[in-house]
C-alpha cells in the first residue's frame, strides 16, 4: 500500500517554473539511512523514465520514479550527471 503525504505534488511544482525541464524530488525512505524514494518529472525535452530506469526504476517519459541508496550527496550527483547526458544527447539531434 503506498502512504501519501504532504510532500505529493511537490515535484510537479519545480517542473512549472519557467526554464526548467527536469524537477527532482528526493524522499528518505522511514526508518532506512540512505535508502531514497525518487521522483522525476520532465518538460519536452528530457526522457526521465530512462533516467530512472538505469536506478531500477521507471515510469513514463515526463513522470518517473526510482528507490535509490547512497547518500544524499552521491545520489544527487548521479542524478544531475544523467540529467546532463540526456541533455546533451537531445542537442545533438
Amino acid at each position: 500500500m503506498q502512504s501519501h503525504g504532504d510532500h505529493e505534488g511537490l515535484v510537479e511544482i519545480g517542473r512549472d517554473i519557467e526554464g526548467v525541464e527536469v524537477s527532482i524530488f528526493l524522499r528518505q525512505k522511514p526508518d532506512k539511512d540512505n535508502y531514497y524514494k525518487i521522483s522525476m518529472r520532465s518538460g519536452e525535452i528530457v526522457n526521465v523514465a530512462d533516467i530512472c530506469m538505469l536506478f531500477g526504476g521507471g515510469g513514463h517519459q515526463r513522470a518517473a520514479g526510482a528507490n535509490i541508496q547512497g547518500t544524499i550527496e552521491q545520489i544527487k550527483q548521479r542524478l544531475v550527471k544523467e540529467v546532463h547526458n540526456s541533455l546533451e544527447k537531445q542537442n545533438m539531434k
